[in-house]
């Protein structure tokens, strides 16, 4: 099983200000860009409500647009979600009353991204369709912002669980981006971030390692030290050494990204609750369960207070507190947590997505040490299946269930089948009998 994992990312799409007749309304615009770009997000509010005002005193209907847009993305990124989707809306009413084909292309995609943070992916979807639409038609097929919008689709259909799809779209972007004179560094470091995660969800970490290093490299070289998107890929990176048993190198990662989000994005923002999840993981990892609790209990805390109680954020460390309740034989509390998690899995991504089979071998395990065997084994056919159907045979995480499957046969004396799901499993491309048989490695990302 893995871990609960969502890193949110934003690559804002800024549209130009260089039609704005007014000058001190341009002035606004572009120092909150600047302010945004060095991940100086409250500062880049205060300037883009400014520019809101101002552009609303000269009765701009386009100004207006483009000022809500660009305070939507900061607050987007501050985790103020419910500010950020009415000034998307505001501003994608003034631009159909007022057509602006670039300008309603760029609110369609990070309304679409805000969608997909909110955990619905359908319609952001929909969303990210429209726009993708509307760039291609307006900018030609390889212009940057086309791979803005593909990574974001990409980003969504990984999250439906349409792998195919998702590579095919970060292929495209960093295709695209290669192309681009002078080079955009930190929008490359996006695309390969995200297709670093794919990787990852594929259990292909040599290639997710690749990628994810990349990806640093170059987001340390275009962006502040302290940026949080720095941060980003060094959690990215410390997740792969963490399922990687390299321990030590995953704690450093975690440990300096938090204060960089903190200090970027404040203490309550769910970035910060990723990380603080994170580290709380490799805690679970190392045996150092009483370290590990007040971390998920800080993100579970923050997550409620930002998306409520049935966000698919929450279901991860619903995973990890029902890991220690477990430990502590608290079966009950584990039982309720897990498939509490299981729920909101189902609601967000559907019923037959990895992460749902995850929660369902975790559940499994549950089951078995309450001696609910025909229950558990329900259970463990299922994630099975799912897991057959979505990633293949090769991926470590269907080894980890065939081998938990195979312990719980034989426990009722079906040796047989027993060893015919460990040989299944044995031929998974990242086998480890020694890593995939621990059930504490929890799955979900």
């Amino acid at each position: 099983m893995r871990l609960v994992l969502e890193i949110l990312i934003l690559c804002a799409l800024i549209p130009t200000a260089s039609a704005a007749e007014d000058v001190a309304w341009a002035g606004l615009l572009t120092q909150g860009q600047e302010l945004q770009a060095r991940g100086r997000y409250t500062e880049a509010a205060s300037s883009f409500q400014a520019a809101v005002d101002h552009a609303s005193a000269s009765a701009q209907p386009l100004e207006i647009a483009q000022s809500l847009y660009q305070l939507a993305l900061v607050k987007q990124v501050l985790g103020e979600y419910s500010s950020a989707a009415a000034l998307y809306e505001r501003a994608r009413v003034l631009c159909e009353r007022n057509p602006a084909p670039k300008l309603m292309a760029a609110i369609l995609l990070n309304h679409a991204r805000l969608n997909g943070l909110e955990g619905n992916f359908e319609a952001a979807a929909v969303l990210a369709g429209k726009s993708l639409e509307l760039h291609r038609t307006e900018l030609g097929p390889n212009h940057p912002s086309v791979a803005d919008t593909l990574d974001a689709v990409g980003w969504i259909q990984l999250r439906l669980g349409h792998y195919q799809l998702a590579g095919l779209a970060y292929v495209q972007s960093i295709a695209i981006r290669r192309q681009v004179k002078p080079p955009d560094q930190a929008a490359l470091a996006a695309t390969l971030n995200d297709l670093g995660f794919l990787q990852y969800s594929l259990g292909h970490y040599d290639q997710a390692e690749i990628s994810y290093r990349k990806a640093l490299a170059l987001r340390r070289d275009a962006l502040d030290a302290n940026h949080p998107d720095v941060a980003d890929s060094m959690l990215r990176l410390g997740e792969l050494y963490r399922v990687r048993h390299q321990y030590s190198k995953a704690e450093q990662l975690f440990a300096e990204s938090i204060p960089m989000l903190e200090a970027a994005l404040g203490p309550e923002h769910p970035r910060v609750a990723n990380a603080s999840n994170n580290l709380g993981v490799l805690y679970c990892d190392e045996g150092r369960l009483r370290e590990a609790r007040p971390l998920f209990d800080r993100a579970l805390t923050i997550y409620e207070r930002v998306f409520g109680q049935d966000h698919y954020q929450l279901a991860g460390v619903l995973s990890n507190l029902a890991l220690i309740a477990s430990n502590q034989r608290e079966y009950q509390k584990a039982e309720e947590a897990y498939t509490r998690a299981v729920g909101i899995e189902e609601k967000a991504v559907g019923p037959d997505h990895p992460e749902v089979a995850s929660m369902l071998n975790n559940l499994a395990q549950i089951y078995g040490f309450e001696n609910r065997y025909a229950d558990a084994e329900k259970l463990y056919l299922r994630a099975i299946g799912i897991w057959e159907q979505s990633v293949g045979e090769a991926h470590p995480d269907l080894a980890g269930c065939l081998l938990n499957y195979a312990a719980l046969l034989r426990k009722v004396h079906r040796k047989k089948e027993a060893g015919e799901m460990e040989a299944r499993a044995k031929q998974g491309k990242n086998y480890s009998a020694a890593t995939l048989v621990d059930w504490h490695e929890l799955q979900r990302r």
